[in-house]
């Protein structure tokens, strides 16, 4: 049974209860932008538990900005052993350059990360990692260094918005002078 934890525009997130796992099924034409604030979004489900093993789904994905994969691999990916994730199923939509940038994305991960072609494989895949049983050291001390990542990760994002509006304008209006905008 999947309960909706999250839906935004590039990003829908799920608690698959019966197998005890994150999903993330992602879609559509995703600039930085978005893979950014999709990232925020699963960060923020971190921030209430931890989930060891996580389905990343990029079926319905029909493009991906370049910037994208180095983004994720340099800022975001890096920090998810620190979210407690252990297994990484992540499924590629069938091109071969999304699939390609998945696997530079994934390539700093210490988790164990396996990249499909089909959801049905890594489904069966992730219901047979195994997973060690008992409390996780440190537990108040990840959460709070977690919501100190998804903040900042906010606050950058935030402040990439304000830049872009700072941009447009002067832009606008220097439109507006020249009456090309109405």
């Amino acid at each position: 049974m999947l309960k909706l934890l999250y839906d935004t525009a590039p990003v829908a997130v799920y608690y698959d209860k019966a197998n005890d796992w994150l999903f993330a099924d992602w879609r559509g034409t995703l600039t930085l932008k978005q893979v950014q604030a999709g990232c925020l979004t699963l960060a923020r489900c971190f921030l209430k538990r931890s989930y060891a093993r996580v389905l990343n789904s990029n079926c319905d994905v029909v493009s991906i900005s370049p910037e994208a994969a180095p983004w994720l691999a340099g800022e975001f990916l890096p920090h998810l052993g620190l979210a407690g994730i252990k297994y990484l199923a992540w499924v590629c939509a069938p091109n071969l350059l999304l699939q390609h940038f998945a696997n530079e994305a994934v390539r700093p991960l210490s988790a164990t990360v396996v990249v499909f072609d089909d959801l049905a494989g890594a489904y069966a895949w992730l219901q047979r990692a195994h997973l060690v049983s008992g409390a996780v050291p440190h537990e108040a001390a990840r959460q709070a260094e977690i919501g100190w990542r998804v903040a900042a990760l906010a606050e950058e994002l935030a402040h990439y918005e304000q830049v872009a509006r700072l941009v447009a304008t002067p832009a606008r209006a220097e439109a507006a002078g020249k009456g090309m905008l109405r």
